[in-house]
């Protein structure tokens, strides 16, 4: 239990600190759900610009697995953090936390498509694997990605579990990346 909690902690961190924005410093629950809003405009933008670049770059079967993927993704991002707001809903902050996951799941998003896009970009991924597998796997890099891959899979949510389907076939046939990493690398950012 003590292992789960601190590599959840470690994970929660490393992959937080990839997806800061703009620092929400008021104390107004107003002006931070306002300012947690811009956020995810600022990263919706950028993510249709990947997107919109991609959708132009890819034929056939490749922009179909595209849309499939970013359909069942743009259903679980909102499904999740729908799910964030009512979990804190009355209280005055549900708005922000809402804000917050929308502008984070689509960080992640757009990061992935860059991922999709150039085959680069993942290194973080694989720092945090070879860290955390030194202290809970013995330095066994691939017994941990197969227990975040093992995770991923077995979410239990039917959009999630499309989503990464779809997007790890895209990401084998353009990237030729192996399903487990695939996976591995989505349950990564789930934390």
């Amino acid at each position: 239990m003590k292992k789960n909690i601190g590599l959840i902690f470690f994970l929660s961190i490393f992959s937080s600190a990839t997806t800061a924005g703009s620092l929400c410093n008021s104390n107004v629950t107003r002006e931070l759900e306002a300012c947690a809003k811009s956020n995810f405009e600022s990263s919706d933008v950028q993510l249709n610009i990947k997107y919109k670049t991609l959708f132009s770059k890819f034929s056939g079967r490749n922009k179909d697995m595209l849309i499939n993927s970013q359909r069942e993704w743009i259903q679980y991002k909102e499904k999740s953090c729908q799910a964030t707001y009512d979990a804190t809903n009355p209280g005055e902050e549900a708005g922000i936390e809402k804000w917050t996951c929308l502008d984070n799941l689509t960080k992640i998003r757009t990061k992935e498509l860059q991922y999709l896009d150039s085959g680069s970009g993942m290194d973080e991924f694989f720092h945090a694997v070879d860290i955390v597998s030194k202290f809970y796997e013995a330095g066994d890099r691939n017994k941990f990605i197969d227990k975040l891959a093992d995770k991923a899979s077995s979410k239990g949510d039917p959009i999630w579990n499309f989503y990464i389907v779809e997007n790890c076939k895209l990401a084998a046939s353009r990237l030729h990346e192996e399903k487990k990493d695939c996976m591995a690398r989505q349950g990564f950012y789930l934390y």
